[in-house]
């Protein structure tokens, strides 16, 4: 019984000492996106216009530090990419007489996003840092939502768009960050981001024989546990 109390006080030490010299962070991620799709010109008209639109995404972190200021980080996320439209439209009543309506509609494309980002922190404590690398994204959903109840009372205000895009998109990633160390095991971090598609999103062509990549900006608060 001895030996097995000496065992486990000895294990347990180790297991400390492990856990304080600990180089791998575990947490968890929150924040704003601002995103656009982009690779092709909407022909210019008062009918039809595109301009971002602002979503959100969420997700959890892990980072390996292999050096004194240089770790690699691994994040899986749940992000919506979204753009909005200005549209127009003319409807005629019973009478013949033609009205125009202005209405809103906004492509939402939900993506499981898994950023490879290597991270260069300036500082041991409290530091700025950047970092970069490549993600992959999975499409789950999409759809194209319209407020044109508002005009007609009709409920066409959404429509399921997912088999009309790839459901895999790959780009680049790079942001610019704050690390506030709360305490030796708990902190917090505030990062901006631009990710940047390289791959068509749509099986359909689109204006002018372009393609649909996604590009997005984004506004993080994170929070992590070494």
């Amino acid at each position: 019984m001895s030996k097995f109390l000496l065992s486990t006080t000895l294990l347990l030490i180790s297991f400390l000492n492990y856990s304080q010299k600990s180089k791998i962070k575990f947490g968890a991620q929150a924040g704003l996106n601002y995103s656009n799709f982009r690779g092709y010109e909407v022909p210019v008209g008062p009918l039809y216009s595109e301009s971002p639109a602002f979503a959100f995404l969420g997700g959890l972190n892990f980072e390996y530090q292999f050096k004194e200021k240089l770790s690699l980080k691994l994040e899986l996320n749940y992000e919506r990419k979204s753009q909005k439209a200005d549209n127009n439209i003319e409807l005629t009543d019973l009478n013949g007489s033609t009205k125009s309506y202005n209405y809103t509609s906004k492509k939402n494309n939900d993506y499981l996003v898994l950023p490879i980002l290597v991270k260069y922190s300036f500082s041991d404590k409290n530091s700025f840092y950047i970092n970069g690398g490549p993600f992959i994204g999975y499409l789950l959903k999409s759809n194209l939502t319209n407020d044109l109840g508002n005009i007609d009372g009709s409920n066409n205000d959404s429509f399921e768009t997912t088999n009309l895009n790839n459901r895999t998109d790959f780009g680049l990633t790079i942001g610019l960050g704050k690390t506030i160390e709360l305490n030796d095991k708990n902190s917090i971090f505030i990062e901006v981001r631009e990710n940047l598609g390289l791959t068509n999103t749509s099986k359909n062509k689109v204006w002018g024989n372009g393609e649909v990549k996604t590009n997005s900006f984004n506004l993080i608060i994170g929070y992590s546990l070494n």
